[in-house]
């Protein structure tokens, strides 16, 4: 332990409580509800009945996206926790985070085999206010542990919405029409023909990693795959 460990101990970015490495401590980790099967087979969102293939909001709707997954269930304490890690400066979380979601979910990734990883942009002001994108900060670690070159500029967030939570389906809808366009020429080439793996950190219905979906087909992206941290449930 160093000098810096002393005076800043690094600390369970859920309960804050001081540890000898930057993890989630065991008793965080059991109040934290891992997403598990029965889920939908195209989202990855806790469904109520092993027989429901698809969720509400999957089977209502075509889809610019070709799978996704998502690591725990977006309770109370998680909203807490990715609200600590969205706006409290804690930018430093992003790797533990990143090494959970490749803890239980590195065979898919690899299922996938995606090309380049898309952090779902934020818009500039936003970004300059929180200092940081909470999805751009996990992507990197994921894409450094795998190889994978991360494309964070090929998307952009070209109009300041309004934050999702609250919305009802149709708002969110009409919140991100039109927010989200293609960014750099250099990397809308690379992109064509390519796996993409979008990340992010909270997946409800699915309505931004939509609009980033097709926006990423119009580019020419063969296969749009997507994982966030936390999703809703369907019950």
């Amino acid at each position: 332990m160093n000098i810096l460990d002393l005076i800043f101990p690094v600390k369970c970015p859920v309960c804050g409580r001081a540890l000898g490495e930057r993890q989630i401590c065991g008793a965080c980790r059991e109040r934290m509800p891992l997403v598990t099967e029965p889920c939908c087979r195209h989202c990855g969102k806790p469904v109520l009945s092993p027989r429901t293939e698809y969720c509400r909001d999957c089977s209502a709707r075509e889809s610019f996206l070709d799978e996704g997954t998502a690591l725990w269930i977006y309770t109370e304490k998680m909203k807490r926790v990715m609200a600590d890690f969205k706006y409290g400066g804690c930018e430093a979380d992003a790797g533990v985070y990143a090494d959970e979601l490749l803890r239980h979910r590195l065979d898919r990734f690899r299922r996938w085999r995606p090309d380049y990883l898309v952090p779902v942009p934020l818009h500039r002001k936003r970004r300059w206010f929180r200092g940081y994108n909470q999805a751009e900060a996990v992507a990197e670690h994921v894409g450094r542990a795998m190889g994978i070159p991360v494309a964070g500029d090929c998307l952009i967030r070209a109009r300041q919405t309004r934050p999702q939570k609250g919305l009802d389906d149709v708002q969110r809808r009409e919140n991100v029409r039109n927010a989200i366009f293609p960014g750099s020429g250099e990397m809308r080439d690379a992109l064509r023909g390519s796996r993409v793996m979008l990340i992010d950190d909270i997946y409800t219905t699915g309505a931004t990693l939509e609009a980033c979906g097709k926006v990423l087909r119009d580019m020419g992206v063969c296969k749009v795959y997507f994982a966030c941290l936390c999703i809703g449930q369907d019950y």
